[in-house]
């Protein structure tokens, strides 16, 4: 749902170019910029040498706020070879999803030249929602791609609990995700939001025996219970939100019967924006129960 693009820096040397790649970038897009090499940014503005001063001007301010539309990656860049040729040995030793770039003339698969760039293109066409198991691996997998470049994480489940195994295994699952593959990027705080069900006993003290287990070491998770308001919006659908974006699991965080699958869906910027507000801003949709925080002991490596 969420790939890795290495953007050739010189095809964005012009205004048109440059405004249609990166408003077809971001978490909502399911499209990320390859950081390739690190400098790719000046890259980008070495490139701009023959734009116009009005869209040299443009392309500079814009890129100024692109840093949520890429991620990072440890890579190799060898000075003698010029970008295409380092992207090509860098997608042989760690593959791109796509290499974006003006033509390719070894007629390679996973090669996109900026001229045929559409919707339906193989590659540059994303699968914005999809079918996926119910069970942790696959959640945990479906969703790695978000977890591992994000600064912070909010999961959000009415119905999340630690008395439920299947509810244990899918955070384990999801906490492993957020380290796996990260590159670059400290992971600052993890949330879990939940309804407070007042029919639940000890619910502070189960968290504590089952969860720090479950949790890496040097991770701590805050767990927060909210009630809603008579007259107020429920609390019910299920999201995971980042400082990138979010997705939406129609039926739940947890796991289900080997059978059952769940759909999931990529948040657009507009909805992202309104739930994130509705549980972390200054007027929350709910009424704040209580919160507690686990700190985890379970070594990764």
């Amino acid at each position: 749902m969420i790939y890795e693009f290495a953007l050739d820096p010189g095809v964005l040397n012009n205004w048109e170019q440059f405004r249609y790649l990166t408003e077809k970038f971001g978490v909502s897009q399911g499209r990320l910029i390859s950081r390739y090499p690190k400098r790719w940014k000046a890259l980008v503005y070495e490139s701009l040498s023959d734009a116009r001063e009005m869209e040299k001007k443009r392309i500079v301010e814009r890129l100024q706020s692109i840093d949520r539309k890429m991620q990072t990656r440890d890579n190799e860049w060898d000075d003698e070879k010029n970008w295409f040729l380092n992207a090509e040995c860098e997608h042989a030793r760690k593959p791109f999803h796509a290499i974006i770039t003006r033509e390719n003339t070894k007629q390679r698969d996973w090669v996109l030249p900026f001229e045929d760039l559409n919707e339906e293109t193989p590659l540059w066409a994303i699968q914005r929602e999809r079918v996926i198991a119910r069970d942790a691996a696959s959640l945990a997998a479906a969703v790695s791609p978000l977890l591992c470049v994000a600064k912070w994480v909010i999961f959000i489940d009415p119905n999340f609990g630690p008395y439920k195994p299947r509810a244990r295994n899918t955070l384990k699952a999801f906490l492993e995700a957020c380290l796996t593959g990260r590159t670059g990027r400290a992971l600052e705080r993890v949330e879990f939001h939940t309804e407070f069900k007042p029919e639940v006993q000890d619910f502070s003290g189960e968290c504590q025996r089952q969860f720090p287990q479950r949790i890496p070491i040097g991770m701590s998770l805050r767990i927060v219970r909210w009630r809603e308001r008579v007259g107020g919006d429920g609390l019910h659908n299920r999201y995971i939100l980042t400082d990138r974006g979010g997705v939406r699991l129609a039926w739940g965080l947890d796991e289900g019967n080997p059978t059952q699958t769940d759909d999931i869906s990529l948040l657009d910027q507009g909805l992202y924006e309104s739930r994130l507000s509705q549980y972390c801003s200054q007027q929350p949709a709910f009424d704040l129960v209580d919160e507690l925080v686990v700190f985890g002991t379970r070594r990764l490596f």
